[in-house]
């Protein structure tokens, strides 16, 4: 790699840019360029150049003076007037510019989801997952840190700038592709783009048969890594090359799963779920679609779609599946945590798993991410901030990551800090609900009823039908006095879909204490999900002391 005036030469794909454009020059005249640049200053002879470029070859010496003009027409002349290739009479040529060194190699990456030429929903879903397969195939290096599918998935379906959204995501470089089908064809072009702009990395364009989809995945990821990385060990290349199934339906059918997946309410996950079930079906031995329904079935525990036990029952058997096909994957080691977590109430195989998903996949925020949950529910709050401060590193704009560190000053009382940290987290995305949610309960937690009411219900209009939102926005009602509407909206207890600790948390801003007791043995009997966090949670500070709340937190987290 080397660079001289406004020009980039890549001498081993024999590529010449200038700026952003790629220069029309032939593979043996860049070849010719990058000997002569190597040796800037230096005669070298025309017999060492005919030599080096064609070697074992024998060539007419007008073809050294052919390609030496073709590079004259090429490059033009320097700014000072100079040729950048000096002819030297009876002896050879001298490289006249000087030549630098290019940047530093990449150790940060972004690749963009592939955007579709097309408009067609089902190539956003194709972009998105093909970006997600490249992610996990480059992570698994270990050579590049790479940003994580859920933080570049909000770029799906946009056309952006590469450096500037590089520059959004903190990284040094980023991979942007588009893609278009054209019958069975599919046309992908990929650059890998400086976030500091300048001259793509490297470019390349494929068009192949949908048939051969995998085919060019294994072909851009290992172009891609060697653009990244000089040298590839044998087992980076078999790492790079790993498939999780052969079935092109089953991955399309996975593909439009972490599509709908990513847009978090109630009827987006539903479609992944069906999505996820399709992939299944198509190939069951394929282990991450098993992944993806044991997230959904929690996240449906959590958000009041299915019974606490039902859900639970469901993201076990679909974990156990991806773990039995293959245990080396982080996903269903997060998804084991959680369930030994929620269901079983077992902190430390909680805590087991995720550090097994770390171990796995070491720069994986979502592993780091919901390990600082767990130890701050646990009250170890140093491990915690460490554990969250490296999921922040590892995933600067992650909505989740951002969410979790205002969680971790309320769980401490740190409530100035919370707001701070949920108005961040609410610029982050600010057409998602969850920003809005923790925006208004951190201006609860500091007495500010009026202004968490209205943070509230956008974020019930946000969510689409989330059903945990409606005891949310009842509360904030409740302490801001407008409590005939905090009824009406809390409805009958019994209702599908009711949290009994949400519930709980009405009826004490309502100032129903034994009520709120009763209604928290319940969601320790039904394995609420939200009972885990008892301990800790800021709005059951009226009851802490009370005997019944104490033994209750004793029995949900064993000292």
């Amino acid at each position: 790699m080397l660079e001289f005036g406004p020009y980039r030469l890549d001498a081993r794909r024999r590529l010449v840019w200038k700026g952003e454009a790629l220069l029309e020059v032939p593979p043996k005249a860049a070849e010719l360029l990058a000997v002569l640049a190597s040796e800037a200053g230096e005669v070298v002879p025309k017999e060492e150049l005919l030599r080096r470029v064609w070697p074992d070859t024998f060539v007419e010496e007008a073809n050294l003076s052919v390609n030496v003009s073709i590079l004259r027409k090429a490059l033009g002349d320097q700014a000072d007037g100079r040729p950048w290739i000096q002819t030297v009479p009876r002896r050879g040529y001298r490289f006249l510019g000087a030549v630098r060194a290019p940047a530093t190699t990449p150790r940060s990456l972004a690749v963009l989801p592939f955007r579709s030429l097309g408009g067609d929903e089902a190539d956003d879903a194709l972009g998105l997952g093909m970006a997600d397969a490249l992610i996990t195939r480059l992570a698994g290096t270990g050579r590049v840190a790479v940003r994580p599918t859920g933080t570049i998935r909000r770029f799906a379906g946009l056309d952006v700038d590469p450096s500037d959204a590089g520059r959004q995501l903190g990284v040094d470089a980023v991979l942007d592709g588009r893609l278009q089908r054209s019958g069975t064809r599919l046309r992908l072009t990929l650059q890998l783009v400086p976030a500091t702009g300048g001259a793509p990395l490297w470019a390349e364009r494929f068009d192949e048969e949908m048939t051969h989809l995998f085919a060019v995945e294994d072909k851009v990821a290992e172009r891609v890594a060697v653009a990244l990385v000089a040298e590839l060990s044998a087992e980076e290349r078999q790492r790079l090359g790993r498939r999780q199934t052969e079935s092109l339906e089953a991955y399309q059918a996975y593909c439009r799963g972490r599509f709908f997946w990513g847009r978090f309410s109630r009827p987006w996950v539903e479609k992944a779920m069906l999505s996820f079930h399709e992939a299944t079906a198509h190939d069951p031995r394929y282990a991450l679609p098993h992944a993806g329904l044991a997230d959904a079935f929690l996240v449906a525990g959590f958000a009041g779609a299915l019974p606490p036990r039902e859900a639970w029952a469901l993201a076990g058997e679909s974990c156990r599946k991806a773990l039995a096909l293959d245990d080396r994957l982080a996903e269903p080691h997060v998804s084991a945590g959680f369930l030994r977590l929620l269901q079983d109430w077992d902190w430390d195989g909680a805590e087991r798993e995720l550090r097994r998903a770390i171990e796995l996949a070491p720069e994986s925020a979502g592993a780091h991410q919901w390990l600082g949950l767990v130890l701050d529910l646990r009250g170890r709050r140093d491990e915690a901030a460490r554990t969250l401060r490296r999921a922040e590193e590892l995933d600067p704009l992650s909505l989740v990551v951002s969410a979790l560190v205002g969680l971790h000053h309320a769980f401490a009382g740190e409530h100035e800090a919370e707001l701070a940290q949920s108005r961040r987290t609410l610029e982050l995305d600010p057409p998602q609900f969850l920003g809005h949610w923790a925006v208004g309960s951190a201006l609860q937690n500091l007495g500010r009823h009026d202004e968490a009411v209205g943070e509230h219900r956008r974020a019930l209009d946000l969510a689409e039908g989330t059903a945990f939102l409606k005891p949310v926005l009842a509360r904030s009602l409740a302490l801001a006095g407008q409590v005939d509407e905090a009824r009406a909206l809390l409805g009958p207890e019994a209702q599908v879909g009711t949290s009994p600790y949400q519930a709980a948390t009405v009826r004490l801003a309502l100032g129903e204490t034994s009520r709120a007791l009763e209604l928290l043995a319940s969601a320790a009997d039904e394995r609420d999900p939200w009972i885990v966090i008892l301990g800790v949670d800021p709005m059951m500070r009226p009851l802490r002391g009370q005997a019944a709340f104490e033994e209750l937190v004793a029995r949900v987290r064993p000292a």
